[in-house]
């Protein structure tokens, strides 16, 4: 499958269909956003996923 590699000085992130979910950048920050941490340590990631569209 296609996958992606996204880099900075520091760090390599691969994306792809076939890859693991990886959260990038601030709007997805849950930090202050008690229920989408709260969603995110169940495993619910539908709030990200909407976000992230």
């Amino acid at each position: 499958m296609t996958h992606t590699i996204l880099s900075s000085p520091t760090r390599e992130v691969v994306i792809g269909f076939d890859r693991p979910f990886v959260m990038i950048g601030e709007r997805i920050n849950p930090t202050g956003r008690k229920m989408l941490a709260e969603e995110m340590k169940n495993g619910d990631f539908s709030r990200v996923e909407a976000d992230a569209l």
